[in-house]
């Protein structure tokens, strides 16, 4: 037996149907989207980090140190024939103020002057570096030019001393001279 079922159309079921069919029109929200990969930060294959260069040229430094003159002499005519760079100008500075002959540690803050006013990228680098060492260098310059003062003053010190003393002989013996004489009578 079969149970034949017959719907009439109603206000309610009309309501029902079309509750049914919008709720059917209803979409669910698409998921976000994944986030793209960051792209990798570009490699400076050339130039090395400027850490790396100014601890390079700290350790030129320290190596400066224990050299000996006549081959600091040397490594700063064999740096002279290498190409400009801030780099190598820096270590000529260095090697200037290594040598600290007449008037070297004055060259060697013109070219660290010269480096600080460059704006290229390896000279930015070696900005805070290059004014460390003209700013040592110019400290030296001073630092010479007193000791150079005070043993101008210590020799014409030592030259007075000297005349004073010559006088001083000279006094003596004349003194020698008048008390070997005899006494003249008195009258």
């Amino acid at each position: 037996m079969m149970l034949k079922l017959t719907l009439k159309p109603t206000p309610k079921l009309f309501c029902a149907l079309g509750a049914l069919l919008l709720s059917a029109c209803v979409t669910t929200p698409a998921p976000a989207p994944a986030p793209l990969p960051r792209p990798c930060p570009p490699v400076a294959v050339l130039t090395p980090a400027p850490d790396s260069l100014i601890n390079e040229l700290l350790t030129y430094q320290a190596g400066l140190r224990q050299m000996p003159p006549a081959e600091v002499s040397r490594a700063l005519l064999e740096l002279s024939r290498q190409e400009a760079s801030a780099k190598n100008t820096v270590r000529r500075a260095m090697l200037l103020a290594a040598v600290r002959g007449n008037g070297d540690l004055g060259r060697a803050q013109a070219l660290l002057d010269g480096v600080l006013q460059a704006g290229g990228a390896e000279e930015q680098a070696l900005k805070g570096l290059a004014q460390f060492l003209a700013a040592a260098y110019a400290e030296a310059r001073r630092q010479d030019e007193v000791a150079d003062k005070l043993n101008a003053q210590i020799r014409e010190g030592q030259r007075r001393n000297d005349l004073l003393n010559e006088k001083l002989e000279a006094l003596k013996n004349i003194e020698r001279t008048l008390s070997a004489r005899p006494a003249a009578p008195v009258k």
